[in-house]
């Protein structure tokens, strides 16, 4: 009986508390264009002090990332800027013309700075907030947790179908497809793989 009684407790409280988030340290992560022609590193910033929820943390630089090209032989590093990520993008593409795109933010799924594209010569392009991309009602479609907004398909949810062109599927069933020279996009609202 006691043990009913506990399963009981133990349940009920897994069920009626918010959805916890485990992430595991941010590391060093690298990307190579289809081409092969660049390859971007990603370099874990500092600022825990800006990650939403952590408030009071240290704040410090941010994550970097440095741009390799293919000369022919061997990779030469071209480049290196500061992201707009506080401690790592989640997800990276890179075209094959150099250009980088930044996929939410390491412990904060859909908070800040969603979506960013920056050209191949490390300029942002634009950045997007997932208030950009929806309509408050859309928004309040997404599942929550404790820092984040599960905006995005689980698991593979970008395409880049050109040197131009980003697909993102949303959790809610649609796609939003991006111009990655001007940073204008499309929402379909059934053009998803996620459901």
């Amino acid at each position: 009986m006691r043990r009913l009684i506990a399963l009981f407790v133990v349940s009920f409280l897994f069920a009626t508390s918010p959805r916890a988030d485990s992430w595991p340290a941010a590391a060093v992560q690298a990307r190579a264009s289809a081409n092969g022609q660049f390859v971007i590193r990603i370099a874990p910033g500092k600022s825990m002090g800006d990650v939403y929820g952590y408030a009071g943390a240290a704040k410090g630089a941010y994550a970097t990332a440095e741009w390799h090209r293919f000369n022919g032989t061997s990779y030469e590093r071209a480049r290196a800027i500061t992201l707009l990520n506080p401690i790592a993008p989640v997800d990276i593409e890179v075209t094959d013309r150099g250009g980088l795109i930044t996929i939410d933010n390491w412990h904060n799924l859909g908070v800040g700075d969603v979506l960013v594209i920056y050209s191949p010569d490390g300029k942002v392009v634009k950045r997007f907030g997932l208030r950009d991309l929806y309509s408050k009602d859309d928004i309040a479609r997404f599942q929550t947790s404790t820092s984040s907004i599960r905006w995005r398909c689980p698991g593979l949810s970008t395409s880049l179908e050109s040197a131009n062109e980003l697909w993102v599927d949303d959790s809610v069933g649609g796609r939003l497809v991006f111009k990655l020279e001007t940073g204008t996009f499309d929402y379909e609202r059934k053009g998803g793989s996620c459901r």
